[in-house]
C-alpha cells in the first residue's frame, strides 16, 4: 500500500526518508497529483532486479520462438547441453 504525501513534505527530508518503508511507496504530489514515488533503496534494487530478469525472459523467449535449436538458445545463454535435459 502506497502513503501519499504533498511535495511540501521534503522540506524534513530526514524525516521522510525514516517513512519510507519496503513495500510501501511514499507518492509525492503537488496540487493533489502524483508526481514522484520514493521507495527504500532495497526494494528499488529489487524491482530493478526484476525488471531486468523480466526483459531477458522476455528476449530469450523472442529468440527460442524463432525456431532456434534448444542446444543453440542452451550455448548461447550458457546453460549448458539442455537436449540432455529433456530426454528421458
Amino acid at each position: 500500500m502506497e502513503i501519499i504525501k504533498p511535495s511540501s513534505i521534503l522540506r524534513d527530508y530526514n524525516k521522510v526518508v525514516d517513512e519510507v518503508q519496503d513495500g510501501e511507496p511514499i507518492v509525492l504530489t503537488k496540487n493533489g497529483v502524483g508526481k514522484a514515488v520514493m521507495v527504500n533503496f532495497d526494494e528499488w534494487q529489487r524491482r530493478q532486479a526484476e525488471m531486468w530478469l523480466l526483459t531477458e525472459l522476455n528476449r530469450a523467449e523472442e529468440d527460442f520462438g524463432d525456431g532456434e535449436d534448444i542446444d543453440e538458445f542452451a550455448k548461447k545463454y550458457n546453460l549448458g547441453e539442455c537436449s540432455e535435459w529433456i530426454q528421458s
